[in-house]
């Protein structure tokens, strides 16, 4: 989901929401929405940037009362690069999002350039309702109130967005209690739909979720993703009536980001790492058959895998993100191979290289274990990604080699 940040507007653009944002504290006193006020779900198509979010789509509000001369949108996806300390608050989960309104004029354009699909649902909401979440909105808006706490499965710019709805129509709002497409699904399970054509993407999110991130959604989860939630609107009911009264499009380019190769397959992990295991039983039978043992492979793939370790370990430990906890790939990817792997040659430390091997070995074996048990408790496959199973085998493969020469 597009968690907007502000650095991706136009320089005029920029200037407007910079305008916006001082003049809010001023103008923010709650209006009167006439009965001509109509309040939308806005849902934007995915971009082409996963990792700069735009690659999940977005969501937004958009409130229009020309009597009053409104015509907002609430974006709760926005963030700054001017935040103190910056890289390491985006890092450890703790960068501050806020809530931004800005003109719904300049908004179109924009997504029109990023040639991004923009659908517009018109919310069948009775005058009070269409007040209350006018004020929610405005009351968010203030500066005391823009910031919150972003959590890409939890707490994001559409989770918000049903949240605000929540708290305007009360319990005459109705929800659809069942999943979306027919079928539940983890949190990782609908992330991945996203990224079939971004296999790095893809790799490297899976890789750096924990167990957390393969619990089952239920419906009101689901809608962390703006289609989701689109699709949740239409089939909600508000007072016993469609919470949805009209549908539009606001822009059309008959294009999709999401059906782009992000590189060619020969670069993809996957081949990669079919390379790496071929080369990897090469190498050891030339070992074998040679009877030479060298350790320059094994320094380089253990240490790579440490430190990829290292950088799950933390992840898992020293961040805020919540779902990069209890990663059970920190038992394969044991953070320990940096700096151990170097010690393989030792012939003083042999019988304490021995152990490690073994205790490595050992790891993932548990891990398999994990993989098998959390996938029958969470009832969703826990071992993503599965190219990492190719990466797995290496190490076997090696760790089953080391072991034999060195008893």
């Amino acid at each position: 989901m597009s968690y907007r940040r502000r650095r991706y507007l136009t320089p005029s653009l920029s200037l407007l929401f910079a305008a916006c944002c001082l003049l809010t504290a001023s103008t923010l006193s709650a209006q009167t929405l006439t009965k001509d006020a109509k309040i939308s779900l806005v849902t934007i198509a995915p971009g082409n940037s996963v990792f700069e979010g735009s690659g999940f789509g977005h969501s937004s509000l958009w409130v229009s009362d020309p009597a009053n001369g409104i015509n907002k949108n609430y974006n709760y996806g926005t963030f700054t690069f001017q935040t103190g300390n910056f890289l390491l608050k985006f890092v450890q989960g703790t960068l501050p999002y806020t809530i931004s309104v800005i003109p719904m004029e300049y908004v179109v354009p924009h997504y029109e350039a990023e040639r991004r699909d923009m659908t517009e649902q018109v919310l069948n909401l009775s005058q009070m309702q269409k007040q209350r979440l006018y004020d929610f909105l405005e009351n968010n808006a203030l500066p005391q109130n823009r910031e919150y706490q972003y959590r890409f499965f939890f707490d994001n710019c559409s989770t918000r967005l049903r949240d605000a709805l929540t708290a305007a129509c009360g319990d005459s709002l109705v929800y659809y209690n069942k999943p979306i497409e027919g079928e539940a699904k983890s949190f990782r399970e609908w992330m991945n739909d996203y990224l079939v054509e971004k296999p790095w993407e893809r790799f490297l999110m899976n890789l750096a979720l924990g167990l957390p991130s393969d619990d089952v959604a239920t419906p009101m989860q689901e809608m962390y993703l703006p289609y989701n939630l689109m699709h949740h609107f239409d089939k909600a009911k508000v007072g016993g009536k469609p919470l949805v009264s009209a549908t539009q499009p606001l822009v059309v380019t008959n294009f999709s980001h999401m059906a782009q190769p992000s590189q060619p397959w020969y670069l993809s992990p996957l081949f990669l790492l079919v390379l790496l295991v071929l080369g990897t039983i090469w190498h050891t039978r030339r070992q074998q058959q040679r009877l030479k043992i060298g350790y320059t492979f094994d320094k380089i793939l253990f240490t790579v895998v440490g430190l990829m370790g290292w950088i799950l370990f933390g992840l898992a430990t020293a961040t805020n993100h919540g779902v990069t906890a209890w990663n059970p790939h920190i038992l394969w990817m044991l953070p320990l191979h940096l700096p151990l792997a170097f010690f393989f040659a030792s012939v003083q430390q042999g019988g304490w290289v021995l152990r490690y091997l073994q205790i490595s070995f050992g790891l993932i074996g548990l891990y398999l274990l994990v993989v098998a048990v959390g996938s029958v408790i969470k009832g969703s496959f826990v071992g993503m990604p599965v190219e990492a199973w190719l990466l797995i085998f290496c190490l076997v493969h090696r760790l089953f080699f080391l072991l034999k020469t060195k008893r």
